[in-house]
């Protein structure tokens, strides 16, 4: 008789930026945690384009970036906390598409959510892509919410998934 290890939690990785489509994306991932009975880490990546030392923990030039991200994560958590769902918020420095992955692979996500500008053109190629990086190298698959999409429907209204 084979005994089976007991598995982890499925866990939803949702990155943001605290942008409109990020905003859909994290309603898109909060909306399957509740249905998977999922954890879910909410994840917020400051840019750091300074120069090194000045990003370090307890750095002057990031305090009033962090102190509104941590705000703003833990309105996200608190959201998710009065549908019972169990949070991770994580505040993080570096490149967002390296951190991101990074935290994936820690977290041995089961799923990544993002939004997505639908940036096309020039824009996308002089921006590139942030999303387009995560589903290319994500240890993980990826679920990316665009605007289209978001403002055609919201979480819930889709029948019969899942």
């Amino acid at each position: 008789m084979q005994t089976s290890q007991p598995r982890a939690p499925f866990t939803i990785v949702v990155a943001t930026d605290f942008s409109k489509p990020a905003q859909r994306a994290f309603d898109y991932a909060l909306w399957l945690a509740g249905r998977l009975h999922a954890r879910l880490c909410i994840l917020y990546v400051v840019m750091g384009a300074w120069p090194a030392g000045e990003h370090e923990p307890g750095s002057r030039a990031l305090r009033p970036v962090k102190t509104a991200a941590l705000l703003q994560l833990g309105r996200l958590a608190q959201r998710a906390f009065k549908l019972g769902i169990a949070t991770d918020p994580r505040l993080d420095v570096g490149s967002p598409a390296e951190r991101i992955l990074e935290t994936c692979r820690k977290m041995r996500a089961d799923l990544l959510v993002v939004g997505t500008y639908g940036r096309g053109g020039v824009a996308r190629v002089v921006l590139g892509s942030v999303a387009e990086e995560l589903v290319r190298a994500a240890p993980c698959p990826v679920m990316t919410v665009n605007r289209t999409v978001a403002q055609r429907r919201a979480p819930g209204q889709y029948k019969g998934a899942l």
